[in-house]
């Protein structure tokens, strides 16, 4: 007979209902991204194994044995899924696919114990006894799943931390705000966790307790937040394909295609991260600087650096005596600033760095000690990276890279080489050329994330705001930040923060609500950080102080 009550069957049509609701989803509407994929597939599975449990407390499964062959050890199944949505979503999908195999172990498990389990109960225990069964569903299974989801709970959150470390590709402020909706389920996911760990220590500690009625508040809490989950994620993740299709489409009209063979630009799509982040750093890092040896310094600490190489080094053909110079680099050739360690000569010809001015082709050399050509700089390594330099069909040098592990350079690397390589040669002909100045229009994106920080978040109300530390925020040089406020809004960095303050003032001065507030208060509320500061701005931006503009436009103002 089975055991219906009150309890079970709002979980039981919880669970059948959500599954319902994310199938209809996935069924009726397109979906292209991977992340949204795994954070659906990420309800289904929960909401089946919910499903799973109650199904046994209803006792459907001993009245219908044959659905018992359809159980499966799903709770180590879901931590994975999030696992893969985390990485899609922050688009570090090499990383969840280096580990997936290892990840997917426990489960593998599980799946081969389930198995044995139900050969067992069909020929009538005969393999293990019922008190082991009963001990693998209870005790094993259930221990090792939530010992298991902690542990994939603190990796996640390494995950998510390491990301928002790394601005590549991102301002800080764009970062803060893509991660703080996968932390809020995180969070969530990780409360739940700890009640599901209280539940177990309830039923472990008082002995008079048992059956899974003491589960139900914890099933009632799941299926509660996946609902939320569900509701709240579904216009999210909509919105981040909408810019993830925006972000493609920028990046194939960033100019790449004309520059690259299909292949070439195939694997810099899938290294999007690192790309976008070269390009801007072309775009904006390297616009105050106008003198060669400069750029080329600038190029490999800031730029190549942030492939995580040991070494680089940058090469100048000098054309006359048919040599190839040291002009830059990064790792242990570096001595001081613009100098070299020992900087070496090779001729055109000898050498792989050579081969590759005199062939005018890269060189991957997986196995150094297997290449005759081999030259040793500063101590012997094992693989090399060489790809040529042109300027206007003119090989004007070489950049290369050693690195002490054997077969370590891939073909990203020499595809994001070649883009450096590029752009490089962009710069340097810019240089040749004596081109100067910059293209600012209305709809620059930095300019626009500076006055989003300033509209959305309020930056202009920290009285120690600064150039320097906005400019590192959004991943640009502080000098081209203070060229983009002078030229698109007419002010310096000071008048331009001080504009909002102004503007906020202004309104609370004339607002009812702030009718008995002192009139330095406001001021310094909103980002002043003293009296004098605050009326000398206030009469600039205005022609009157404050305590005069407060009389002559009282209650003119209903909203803040």
């Amino acid at each position: 007979m089975l055991n219906w009550n009150l309890y079970n069957t709002t979980i039981f049509i919880g669970a059948v209902g959500l599954l319902c609701l994310v199938a209809y989803h996935v069924c009726t509407r397109k979906i292209n991204d991977k992340a949204t994929r795994y954070f659906y597939w990420f309800l289904i599975v929960t909401a089946t194994a919910i499903l799973q449990y109650i199904s046994f407390d209803i006792k459907i499964t001993q009245k219908y044995q044959a659905l018992a062959l359809l159980v499966v050890p799903l709770e180590f199944l879901a931590p994975v899924i999030f696992t893969a949505f985390t990485c899609a979503y922050l688009k570090k999908e090499q990383l969840f696919k280096k580990y997936k195999n290892y990840l997917l172990i426990p489960f593998a498990v599980f799946f081969l114990i389930y198995t044995i389990v139900k050969i067992n109960v069909f020929v009538d225990y005969s393999i293990l006894s019922r008190e082991t069964v009963g001990n693998i569903r209870t005790e094993w299974n259930e221990n090792l799943a939530l010992l298991f989801t902690f542990v994939i709970g603190i990796w996640n959150y390494k995950i998510i931390k390491n990301y928002e470390k790394d601005l590549g590709e991102l301002s800080y402020s764009a970062v803060i705000r893509k991660t703080k909706w996968l932390k809020n389920i995180y969070i969530t996911l990780i409360l739940l966790s700890v009640f599901w760990l209280l539940t177990l220590l309830y039923i472990k500690t008082n002995i008079n307790v048992s059956g899974n009625d003491n589960y139900y508040p914890l099933w009632i809490a799941y299926l509660a937040c996946y609902y939320v989950f569900y509701i709240k994620s579904s216009a999210h993740l909509q919105k981040i394909q909408k810019e993830r299709t925006e972000e493609e489409t920028a990046f194939n009209l960033s100019g790449l295609d004309k520059l690259f063979k299909p292949e070439t630009l195939q694997v810099l799509r899938q290294n999007q991260s690192q790309v976008i982040a070269i390009l801007s750093y072309f775009a904006t890092s390297l616009f105050d600087k106008n003198k060669t040896k400069e750029v080329l310094w600038d190029i490999l600490e800031n730029c190549v650096s942030k492939l995580q190489l040991e070494d680089c080094v940058l090469y100048l053909l000098d054309e006359k005596t048919q040599m190839l110079h040291q002009e830059a680099a990064f790792g242990n050739k570096t001595q001081n600033t613009y100098e070299i360690h020992e900087p070496k000569e090779i001729s055109v010809g000898k050498g792989i760095v050579g081969s590759v001015a005199q062939t005018g082709n890269y060189e991957l050399i997986k196995d150094t000690r297997k290449d005759s050509r081999y030259i040793i700089d500063d101590k012997a390594r094992l693989s090399e990276l060489a790809v040529p330099i042109y300027i206007e069909g003119t090989l004007k040098g070489v950049l290369d890279s050693e690195h002490s592990e054997a077969n370590f350079f891939t073909e990203n690397h020499l595809c994001l080489f070649q883009l450096i390589a590029k752009l490089t040669e962009k710069k340097l002909l810019q240089l040749q050329q004596q081109k100067k100045g910059i293209s600012i229009t209305n709809d620059n994106s930095y300019y626009k994330e500076i006055c989003t920080l300033m509209e959305e978040e309020k930056r202009y109300r920290d009285p120690e705001i600064k150039l320097a530390t906005l400019s590192k925020e959004i991943n640009i040089s502080a000098n081209y930040l203070s060229q983009l406020i002078n030229a698109l809004s007419g002010h310096n960095f000071s008048d331009f923060v001080n504009s909002y303050r102004i503007k906020e003032i202004k309104s609370k001065l004339s607002h009812p609500a702030f009718i008995e507030y002192p009139v330095l208060s406001i001021g310094l509320e909103a980002g002043f950080n003293s009296k004098s500061a605050f009326y000398n701005s206030f009469k600039k931006h205005t022609g009157m102080s404050p305590t005069v503009f407060r009389e002559k436009h009282p209650y003119e103002s209903q909203f803040l």
